[in-house]
């Protein structure tokens, strides 16, 4: 993980605000890249895999992805072999604005699972 990459330093911030607000919260990983997990399951990570660059967010096959309203996303494809995981999204750096409410939207279907 590059550590002066603006993304990165992004995540490291949002994550570090969420950890503060949110004590059942803690970090850990996914797929060798930072992540924040809720009992145990991570809902939000930090990715430089697969082609893109961004914050990965577990939000559930029952999304409206479209209604999100972004412009920079896909679902995540970490395997070559295997269909992209539909519960999960990858929102690149052109929607980093959106990052804040898709981590708060990812924590919120994480309480609830």
């Amino acid at each position: 993980m590059k550590h002066d990459d603006p993304a990165f330093a992004e995540w490291r911030s949002l994550s570090a605000a969420f950890l503060t607000t949110h004590p059942e919260v803690r970090t850990g990983n996914m797929m060798r890249s930072p992540a924040l997990a809720l009992h145990g399951k991570v809902f939000a990570f930090f990715t430089i895999h697969g082609g893109r660059t961004g914050l990965g967010v577990r939000l559930g096959r029952d999304t409206d992805f479209d209604a999100l309203n972004m412009t920079d996303w896909q679902h995540l494809a970490p395997f070559r072999t295997k269909p992209p995981m539909k519960d999960w999204i990858v929102s690149g750096v052109a929607d980093r604005a959106r990052w804040p409410g898709l981590m708060d939207l990812a924590f919120d279907v994480a309480r609830r699972r």
